[in-house]
This record gives C-alpha cells, sequence and structure tokens, in this order.
C-alpha cells in the first residue's frame, strides 16, 4: 500500500465557499460562506480568474445571449476603463463570484471593486520594447498578449459589506433594473421598498397589538403622540368580530388574535401593494420571529454603539427608522429556507479550491493553483457550464470607424471569434460549446513541460446533468439556463500551491501546432513582424486621460470665441485651464473621474526646487498639455456641443496613459488562436455527434429583422440590396429591397448575405481614434 504524501489540511486550510441550493426559494443554486465575515472583509481576491470580454455579442447573434444575459457584467461595472474601448459594446464574463450570487434587494452583503493590480501603458511606454516587459496584469510578457489567446484583463475583488454569518448565504447587489427588466414574471419578487414599508407595518402592528392585549376593556387606544390611531386600529375597528373578541389574555386567544389581524392586514394590503402583503408574516409564530430577529439585530447595533461613534440608533442618514430596517430585514430573512453548516457541506460542493496564478507553463497566462492539499479522487471544482449551439454564434466581424464617431460591421467578413471561445468546451463531431463559470476554466493543458495532468473533467452526476445528457444537443441549445455541469477531479494528489493541469485533446494539440508553425512561417517575413509588433505601435493605441466635468466648466468657455482663427500658442493661451487637480485618487483616497480620449499637445519637465540638477529623473516632475475629447459613456458636455477644444495644462503625467484603440488590442486579431478545449471523446453522448448527412463545415447565419442584407437574383445572377422584415430558421424570408418591392418566393438562406456596408468617411485626424 502506497503512503500519500499529501498533507492533512488544517482548520484553516478548510474549504468555506460552496455553491449550493440557494435559500431564495426557486433560485436554483447560491454560494454560501460556512465561515463568519466581518463588514469590510475580503471574501475573494481578483486572484478568482481572468475577467473575459464579451463583444459587440448583441449586434451580432442574440440567441446565446439569451442565456448568457443572465449572468454577464453590463458597462461600468466596476471594471477597468480600457475594457470599455475595446469595442463599440463591451460586456464581460466574470467567473464564480461575478455569475454565482443570488441577488436579493434587501440583504446585499457583498460588493465588488476593481481589482487592484490593474496596469496600464503609460506615454512612456511607446519609446520602449515592451517585448523585454513583464505585464504584471495578465501574468506574462506581452509577446503572449499579442496573440490574444486569453484575457489579460484580472477579474473583480469581493469584500463584505455587512457581517456575515457561517452558514449565510452571499447576495450580489444587481440593480433592481434587472428585475424590471425581467417583467413581467419577476414583477412578483419584492423591491427594496416593499421591504422598508412592510417593516415599518409590522414595526407599528406589533406595537399595537402590545397595546391591544394589555387593554383590559378590548378597545384600541390612540398611538404615544395621542394623533390618529394607527392603520391596524382602524382595520380593527371595520371589523366588529376581532374587536369584540379581544376581552381576554389568555396566551391561546392572543395567538389567535394576531393570526386575525395578520390575515385582515395581508388582505387590506393585497389589491393596492401586493408586494408588501406577501412580506407580512402568516401567523403569529412568524410574527414572534421576526420581532425577536429585529430586536437582536438592536442589541448588536447598540453594544456596537457604545464602542464606536455610529449613526445614532434611532436615525439613519436618510431619515429612516433603524429599527423599520431591523423589521425588513427580519421579513426577508424569514422568507429565506434556513441553512446551516452542516447541511451547506453535505450538499454543496466547494468551489474556492483554486487560486489564480502565473502558470508555470511558458506564454500560457494565469493558470490554476490549488489553495490546499487535494487529494486523488477529489473533487477540485464544480464545473457547471453556458451552452452555445453553435461556434458561428461567437464570431467577429469587421468593424469601421466612421465619421459620427459609431462603428459599422461588415457581416460578411469575419475577423474572428469571441475570446471566450478559447475557454469553452467542443468537439468537431458536435456543434455545441459548453462553456465553465467557475475558476475551473483557469486549469491549462499540460503539454510538453508537465510530465502529466494531474486532472480530468467528468459529467457531475447531479440529477440535472443526468437528465439533460439523454437530451440531443437541438433542445439543450434551446434551453435558457444551465442544464449540465463538469466535476473537475483530481487524477492523483495535489500539493498546495502545486498548478492544476488536464489535458486538452488531441484536436486542440493539433491546432496549437498548426498555428505555432504559421506564427513561425509569418515572422520571418519583416513586415509581418512589424504586424506582430502592434503593442509598441502608436497606430494602435491612443492617449486617455483621466478627467471628470466640474459645474463650472459649463460657463468658463465663451461658446463664440473664435478659436478656429488661432495657432496653436494663441489657443493654448485662450482655451487652456489648469488641469493640475486631475488626479487619480483624491485627498480621500477615492476614485472621482474615468479616463477620458486625449490628445498631448506639450509636454514639460521640471525639476524639484531641492535638487535642479536634470541627471535625477527622482526629482523630475512631468506634466502636460492635453485636448481632451468627449466620452462616449458620459453625457455630452458643453464645449463639445459648442465644438470648443477642452484644454488642460499642467496635467498630471500620472493620470495620462495609454489604452488600444477600438478594435485594436491582440484579441481582436486575424492571427489570434482560437480554438476550444476538447471534450474527453469517451464521456461525449454518441446521440450528440453529428451523422455525415447533418456534418457541415458551413456555419449556420442568424439574420435578423432590420438587418441589410443582399438577395440574389436568380434571372440575372446579381445581388439586391435590402431590408429583412421577416425570418425563420429553414422557411422562405420576406425581404423589402431599395426600390420597394417585397421579394417572397421562396428566398432561401444560401440567397441571401449581409449586405457590404456602406462605410462613411473616418473623423477628423485630430481624433484619438485616429
Amino acid at each position: 500500500m502506497t503512503t500519500s504524501t499529501a498533507e492533512t489540511p488544517t482548520k484553516e486550510d478548510s474549504c468555506y465557499l460552496y455553491l449550493a441550493p440557494s435559500s431564495i426559494p426557486g433560485a436554483g443554486m447560491g454560494v454560501f460562506s460556512t465561515r463568519p465575515f466581518s463588514r469590510g472583509s475580503t471574501i475573494l481576491a481578483s486572484d478568482y480568474g481572468p475577467l473575459i470580454p464579451i463583444i459587440d455579442g448583441n449586434a451580432v447573434h442574440d440567441h446565446w445571449l439569451q442565456l448568457f444575459n443572465n449572468y454577464i457584467w453590463g458597462h461600468f461595472s466596476m471594471a477597468p476603463d480600457q475594457l470599455w474601448y475595446e469595442a463599440e459594446s463591451v460586456t464581460d464574463y466574470q467567473l464564480g463570484l461575478g455569475i454565482f450570487p443570488n441577488y436579493h434587494p434587501f440583504l446585499i452583503n457583498i460588493g465588488a471593486e476593481l481589482a487592484e493590480n490593474v496596469t496600464y501603458y503609460t506615454d512612456d511606454d511607446e519609446d520602449n520594447d515592451h517585448d523585454e516587459q513583464e505585464n504584471t496584469h495578465c501574468g506574462s510578457s506581452l509577446t503572449a498578449a499579442r496573440m490574444g489567446a486569453y484575457s489579460d484583463y484580472v477579474g473583480r475583488s469581493f469584500f463584505t459589506i455587512a457581517d456575515i454569518q457561517a452558514g449565510d448565504e452571499l447576495f450580489l447587489d444587481y440593480g433592481e433594473q434587472y428585475l424590471n427588466d425581467r417583467s413581467p414574471y419577476m414583477d412578483r419578487i419584492p423591491r427594496s421598498l416593499d421591504y422598508e414599508m412592510a417593516g415599518q407595518i409590522v414595526e407599528q402592528v406589533t406595537k399595537d397589538f402590545l397595546l391591544l392585549v394589555r387593554n383590559k376593556e378590548g378597545k384600541v387606544v390612540e398611538d404615544a403622540g395621542g394623533e390618529e390611531t394607527s392603520s391596524l386600529a382602524l382595520l380593527l375597528g371595520a371589523s366588529a368580530g376581532i374587536s369584540n373578541a379581544t376581552t381576554t389574555n389568555s396566551i391561546s386567544d392572543q395567538e389567535e388574535l394576531a393570526n386575525q389581524l395578520l390575515l385582515l392586514l395581508r388582505r387590506s394590503l393585497e389589491a393596492s401593494v401586493p408586494r408588501v402583503a406577501s412580506l407580512i408574516p402568516s401567523n403569529f409564530q412568524e410574527l414572534q420571529e421576526v420581532v425577536t430577529s429585529a430586536r437582536v439585530a438592536m442589541q448588536l447595533r447598540t453594544r456596537r454603539n457604545q464602542n464606536e461613534e455610529d449613526i445614532p440608533l434611532e436615525q439613519e442618514e436618510d431619515g429612516k427608522s433603524i429599527q423599520q430596517q431591523d423589521y425588513g430585514i427580519a421579513l426577508a430573512k424569514l422568507k429565506l429556507i434556513q441553512r446551516n453548516v452542516t447541511w451547506i457541506q453535505e450538499n454543496g460542493v466547494c468551489i474556492d479550491n483554486i487560486i489564480a496564478g502565473f502558470s508555470d507553463m511558458p506564454l500560457a497566462g494565469r493558470g490554476a493553483k490549488a489553495r490546499r492539499t487535494i487529494h486523488k479522487g477529489d473533487l477540485i471544482a464544480p464545473m457547471p457550464l453556458l451552452h452555445v449551439r453553435h461556434e458561428e454564434e461567437f464570431f467577429t466581424y469587421q468593424m469601421y470607424h466612421t465619421s459620427n464617431g459609431g462603428f459599422v460591421m461588415d457581416k460578411n467578413d469575419q475577423v474572428s471569434k469571441q475570446l471566450l471561445y478559447n475557454y469553452c468546451f467542443g468537439d468537431a463531431d458536435i456543434s455545441l460549446l459548453l462553456c465553465p463559470t467557475t475558476n475551473g476554466i483557469l486549469v491549462n493543458h499540460c503539454s510538453d513541460t508537465c510530465d502529466s495532468p494531474n486532472a480530468e473533467v467528468r459529467w457531475s452526476n447531479d440529477t440535472r446533468t443526468q437528465k439533460w445528457l439523454q437530451k440531443t444537443t437541438e433542445e439543450i441549445s434551446r434551453e435558457k439556463s444551465w442544464v449540465l455541469s463538469f466535476d473537475l477531479v483530481a487524477t492523483r494528489d495535489i500539493a498546495k500551491g502545486e498548478e492544476i493541469f488536464i489535458d486538452y485533446g488531441e484536436q486542440w494539440v493539433n491546432a496549437w501546432k498548426a498555428y505555432e508553425e504559421r506564427m513561425i512561417n509569418q515572422v520571418r517575413d519583416e513586415s509581418s513582424k512589424r504586424q506582430h509588433s502592434s503593442s509598441s505601435a502608436s497606430s494602435d493605441m491612443f492617449s486617455a486621460c483621466y478627467y471628470w466635468e466640474d459645474g463650472d466648466v459649463e460657463n468658463d468657455l465663451d461658446p463664440d470665441i473664435p478659436w478656429q482663427n488661432f495657432d496653436d500658442t494663441t489657443a493654448i493661451q485662450n482655451l487652456g485651464r489648469d488641469g493640475s487637480k486631475f488626479q487619480q485618487l483624491n485627498a480621500e483616497g477615492e476614485h472621482r473621474g474615468s479616463f477620458w480620449p486625449c490628445s498631448i499637445l506639450e509636454k514639460q519637465i521640471s525639476t524639484s526646487s531641492t535638487n535642479t540638477a536634470p541627471s535625477h529623473p527622482e526629482n523630475e516632475c512631468t506634466t502636460y498639455t492635453v485636448r481632451i475629447f468627449p466620452s462616449r459613456w458620459h453625457d455630452i458636455s458643453s464645449w463639445a456641443k459648442n465644438d470648443i477644444p477642452r484644454i488642460l495644462t499642467n496635467f498630471p503625467a500620472s493620470s495620462v496613459k495609454m489604452f488600444y484603440k477600438p478594435y485594436r488590442s491582440p484579441m481582436h486579431s486575424r492571427d489570434a488562436f482560437r480554438h476550444y478545449v476538447g471534450i474527453p471523446s469517451h464521456i461525449i453522448p454518441a446521440h450528440w455527434k453529428r451523422t455525415d448527412a447533418t456534418t457541415s463545415s458551413e456555419p449556420i447565419r442568424t439574420f435578423r429583422i432590420g438587418d441589410r442584407v443582399a438577395v440574389k437574383d436568380k434571372n440575372s445572377n446579381s445581388w439586391r440590396t435590402g431590408t429583412l422584415l421577416l425570418a425563420n430558421d429553414d422557411s422562405p424570408m420576406f425581404i423589402l429591397d431599395d426600390g420597394d418591392v417585397i421579394l417572397n418566393s421562396n428566398i432561401r438562406q444560401e440567397n441571401v448575405r449581409w449586405a457590404t456596408s456602406h462605410l462613411m468617411q473616418v473623423v477628423s485626424k485630430t481624433h484619438p481614434f485616429n
């Protein structure tokens, strides 16, 4: 018998984040902590995994986004500013805590923030050889980043915004618009204001009920202030049967009275505020639970206030009673299914066995490292999978910058595929792609420099996965929630800190070898070599300045100033304003602005008064004179409306960075490596595989109503352009051509293509994107 050399995990090494059935009824899976955290703690740093950009998803194919939209992040969601300049439209795929925590409008206990180790390029970097620089943002040299084969964006960090007890579910703030956008089937879910109103009502109901049962005559007394009676008192007055039955103070009678009052209260609220009505306790026992929970919260706050200078007990900053907030929270928790640590460990799966780190493989970027010792046969990470019906859904196309500052897509010119394609599993014999949602996505392929894989993927044994493995790929592709899951399992003992590897399969290996050979041949050509050195070429990058708008900007510039007649010096003298305040962090260490496109007009270098010798770079101070250009993500500024240059002098060098122009970063390259990770052939269901009759190398084309298309004329063999009015996957199309003629006579997809874009003149050469 061989003795394992793996270490026995200590208590500190034990798993503390689990994926388990949510405490919200009907909400699927959720994330739970089996360890307490105080408010402000980092619960999972950005080492969890990468942030994967999704480019122009809605503009290309919306079928796969019907599923992915429930899991991806939109604009300005605590991501680096340069991400939003990658393309016309950018969302991102953030693993783990970016996907699985559920949303509860009143119990949000974790937040996200921009990763601290974001790296920007600076103006000085243009003069350096980027091949020699180590980019800590992506964990490898920019040589690898140029390949565009993996994301060099670091994921968000997650922290607690409330105290978390062992056994609590983690809730992330999606924003209530998430619920509103999913009307009508989410209309019944209570919002934050509903919990506040219900908390206020239950707090008052509790006071009135105590007054009621203490009144020997059975009458309802006025509120403490002597003002009009409470809503509960009015309800009692409307129900003589209940009000006449209040002359006893026995426990059983009190409970029955409370049950009747609560029923009457829910009915009275149902017509006007049904979501509030759904939160009112159903019986006396539930009311007791709410009151006890709220009072415990008040006692804890009182103790904390005795030791800290905090908000006064009776009043929140917005004027709401803290007691009402506590009642609202108690009502919210009442509706949850109670979980304890033992139940979570028995019914959940650990999701924090992996941390991201620099891979041991050359040019592999980030890899999966074991957070703790993992034994042979142990589950390393669950990998719930989001499905995509065909790789064509991931196609990206040529984009052209237009004179109005936007972009035009040419769908007849495929450039590449979404970067996410490299992180998904697939096979040449099936059309379906399966994209992991946890940090199992970080696991690299074991190549020549690796002894052997130490892990493998298997189908999960959960009921859902086993059920859907019997379905066809077409049935799976129509489903709008995840239905399949892999388990990442250790095939031998893995030590703490050791990198985890799997076998990507023969198809991936052959594709990578062919790619390497092609790239080696290309770099032998000097012109191709210069093309692939775009990181250091200013033509692919633009200046971005950290900037924000103040109210004084509106009245600062004369809209009638004849600046077009000025030379550069005169323009700077008349239009220039001091920009020294635009620091990335203010005095409180807070971020106020964001990066706007800009151009550098002048560069000034001054020396410290303590040492004027220019040979001491540490004593030099660099500032710029810059021109700010409008940002697509902010309201149109007054100076932009009036066509007046926004010029700032003394602009801090630290607030000027270099971003890739839209569609110019390595991930957009036609030469970027793209290939799925292979699904082990022995686990692919036989009925998933395409037969010779169904196998086709020709991708499906997804046309949408409103698309500009070209239709082949059967008689003249020419192409007529028009607008698509109706389209089905397997039926004729109805198209209104540019001569206002409706074409509807058996137009098949093979006779339709996207119309070539009518490109407009690009914007003025002064714009940073040109």
